[in-house]
């Protein structure tokens, strides 16, 4: 069965840009709110339809194809795919960081726990 997943990129396209202060907002902020966004809308769904991290909803793909489902392969990935979803973990984009003594030092992209 194929999808075109078009209608619902342009249905969520609309809809942020459709938010009063969108076009406000710096590309920072606006990254922000795509990632609650998302982060929620697959929360959602998955309590919708009763589905899981970790459980392999794909059962036409062979052991070693990589999928696109919500499948987690050890329970550390499964606790990063939930604390992602709840928003208890944050991804961090790699980036330049800059001491006060004007140092500069490379950050690799990396997941941080929120702090509570």
């Amino acid at each position: 069965m194929q999808i075109s997943f078009e209608p619902i990129k342009n249905a969520l396209s609309q809809a942020l840009e459709s938010l009063s202060d969108w076009n406000k907002l710096n590309y920072r902020q606006k990254g922000d709110v795509m990632d609650i966004t998302f982060k929620s809308i697959l929360k959602d769904l998955m309590n919708q339809f009763g589905m899981k991290p970790g459980i392999d909803y794909v059962d036409n793909l062979k052991p070693n194809e990589p999928c696109t489902d919500f499948v987690a392969l050890s329970p550390r990935a499964d606790d990063l795919i939930t604390g992602l979803m709840e928003g208890k973990i944050i991804a961090i984009s790699g980036h330049i960081r800059t001491s006060k003594l004007g140092n500069q030092s490379s950050v690799k992209a990396h997941f941080r726990r929120k702090a509570s």
